[in-house]
């Protein structure tokens, strides 16, 4: 499975590569361009695994894509979108009128690095560049809105995550955290599967169920999430499952593999090749061994 993500992680990148190199080169030319160019460099280039967009390359693999045919290009734009698309909401998430992060992935974030007002700026450049991407495909009418639910409903996930964070962690309940979890960072993952399948033409059952098995895949990637950041004693005052059930590792263990089963159990639905997509759900529990 490594050497596969590998590949697949090498043409996004290059993917993203040639998405920043559309930037003007007369708007760089002018006051502030090269120092938004840097900050737009900083904001998608600072690292990350890339799951979601390697997500959307394996499920149109296994909707049958083959390299080079218009599937597979439309599947790569796509997954290059919802890439642009993560690494907006995570500039915007960082300012400090939301998460006032000043670090991100062990550097600082575009705001502590290149001031707010070039945060906010790139992150809108970014959504910007995602929707541009998904027009170009020859499927475009049937990926766009695609993403744009996932655009807006990551949004309806913040705006609760961020009213929660002002709440006594005595009133947070797990229907909150279901919701938050599921739109804050659920949708972006299914997002991410349905583009690959729908790039493919999948049929409806198919592109359901790989939906379906994205949802569950990021719900489980977010309580794992919690309980490693609860050993690393990074949990903080911010909306999290392991406050929500008493601070029982055991039950968000069992939750998360709840829902790793609910993605395994999708995934019977997609008559191709389903091995890689399977490992990774599976890896992402194993992350607590």
């Amino acid at each position: 499975m490594n050497a596969l993500f590998a590949s697949l992680r090498a043409q996004v990148e290059r993917a993203l590569d040639d998405a920043l190199a559309g930037v003007s080169p007369e708007a760089r030319a002018y006051p502030g361009g090269e120092a938004f160019q840097a900050a737009l460099e900083h904001a998608l280039k600072g690292g990350g695994k890339r799951v979601r967009p390697i997500l959307t390359l394996l499920c149109a693999q296994a909707c049958g894509a083959q390299a080079g045919s218009d599937a597979a290009d439309d599947a790569l734009r796509a997954a290059t979108a919802i890439e642009l698309l993560h690494s907006y909401t995570l500039v915007h998430d960082d300012l400090p009128s939301m998460d006032n992060d000043t670090e991100r992935r062990g550097a600082p974030s575009v705001w502590a690095k290149f001031g707010e007002g070039q945060a906010v700026l790139a992150g809108d450049y970014l959504q910007a560049l995602t929707f541009a991407q998904v027009a170009a495909c020859r499927r475009a009418a049937d990926l766009l809105p695609l993403l744009t639910r996932a655009a807006t409903q990551v949004i309806h996930g913040q705006v609760s995550d961020i009213a929660a964070a002002q709440m006594p962690s005595a009133d947070w309940t797990p229907a909150l955290v279901g919701y938050v979890f599921t739109n804050k960072t659920a949708e972006l993952i299914r997002c991410a599967c349905a583009l690959g399948a729908t790039a493919a033409s999948a049929p409806e059952t198919v592109r359901e169920a790989l939906a379906d098995y994205g949802t569950h895949v990021g719900l489980a990637f977010q309580y794992v999430d919690d309980l490693l950041d609860a050993q690393q004693s990074q949990v903080g005052n911010e909306l999290n499952a392991l406050a929500v059930y008493g601070n029982e590792a055991e039950a968000v263990r069992e939750t998360a593999a709840y829902c790793t089963k609910r993605a395994l159990k999708a995934l019977e639905a997609v008559p191709g090749d389903t091995t890689a997509l399977a490992d990774f759900a599976s890896a992402l529990l194993e992350r607590l061994a």
